[in-house]
C-alpha cells in the first residue's frame, strides 16, 4: 500500500517538474530577441537640477558607478546607525530594557 502511494506521488512530482520545464523553455523562447540589442547607456539627467546635493549625487552616478556605490553604502550605514540609536532611545524612554538578560538555570 505504501509503495503505491509513493509511486503516485513520484508520478505527480514528475508531471509537475516536466510541466515546469516546458513552461520555462517556452518563456525563454518567447523572450529571446530577434536581433541583438544595442548597448544601452544609463545616465541621470541633471541638466534641469539646481546646484546642490541632488545634482552632486546625479553627477556622481554619471561619472563613477563605484564611487556612487560607495556613497550609497555609506549613507545606508549612517541611516542604520541613526535609526538603531533612535529606536534604542525610544525603547529606553518607554521603559523597555533591551540589554543583556540574566539566565537562571
Amino acid at each position: 500500500m505504501a509503495s503505491a502511494i509513493t509511486r503516485r506521488w513520484l508520478r505527480l512530482a514528475a508531471a509537475w517538474a516536466i510541466a515546469g520545464m516546458v513552461t520555462l523553455v517556452a518563456v525563454q523562447a518567447l523572450a529571446a530577441p530577434a536581433t541583438p540589442a544595442r548597448k544601452l547607456v544609463n545616465v541621470a539627467d541633471t541638466r534641469g537640477l539646481d546646484p546642490g546635493l541632488t545634482r552632486w549625487v546625479g553627477d556622481l552616478y554619471n561619472t563613477s558607478y563605484w564611487l556612487f556605490a560607495l556613497f550609497v553604502v555609506a549613507v545606508m550605514v549612517i541611516m542604520g546607525i541613526v535609526l538603531g540609536l533612535g529606536c534604542d532611545r525610544a525603547m529606553g524612554m518607554l521603559g523597555i530594557d533591551l540589554g543583556k538578560m540574566k539566565h537562571h538555570e
